[in-house]
């Protein structure tokens, strides 16, 4: 028996994971800014996160339907991504090391789309969080090279950048980047 159920004329399923990350990552960025270039800036994400999730309802037959054992696996991913973005930078501030405190975030993320991928079949989600963990690791090297700025120097890049990589991932996923490319006679890669 599969261990995954797919759509066979659709291919892949539908990227809530990375709209869903997309939106946080894109509001803890824009945080980091003065308060009005950020406010539009979470506008612009809440509007884009809006269409993105209009995309994919229409795409509903998308959905992956999961085998017991890899539906647990994800929802611990799922459960152990939400314990570290709510605990990690309350236990890196105890310690003293606030200012990497979304950098390790960012990182954490990065590490479980990558075991994301095993439970999902979906090699795209590998490259999705390799260019997040670079991301956060320039970010940390931010928040340390930047003496008496703390996370303020490094959140909007981290934030910012990962939003916009999580989601090209979830166009990408969701034929988006395909149509636009057929209209506009652009070659893309092809990633499984």
């Amino acid at each position: 028996m599969p261990y995954t159920t797919r759509q066979s004329s659709l291919g892949v399923p539908a990227p809530s994971l990375e709209v869903v990350l997309g939106m946080l990552a894109w509001t803890i960025g824009a945080a980091g800014l003065a308060s009005g270039f950020g406010t539009v800036l979470v506008a612009l994400g809440l509007f884009l996160t809006a269409y993105l999730v209009i995309v994919r309802r229409r795409n509903a037959a998308m959905v992956v339907v999961l085998h017991p054992e890899r539906k647990r696996r994800m929802q611990r991913l799922i459960l152990v991504g939400v314990a570290g973005i709510v605990l990690l930078p309350s236990l890196l501030g105890l310690v003293g090391y606030a200012e990497v405190s979304i950098a390790v975030t960012a990182a954490l993320i990065g590490v479980l789309l990558i075991q994301a991928s095993t439970v999902l079949e979906e090699r795209s989600l590998v490259a999705t969080g390799a260019l997040v963990l670079l991301i956060a690791a320039f970010g940390a090297f931010l928040a340390l090279s930047h003496e008496g700025q703390g996370t303020g120097s490094s959140q909007p890049v981290i934030g910012l950048l990962a939003g916009l990589v999580l989601w090209v991932a979830a166009m990408r996923r969701l034929g988006i980047l395909t149509d636009l490319s057929r209209r506009y006679n652009v070659r893309l890669p092809r990633v499984r």
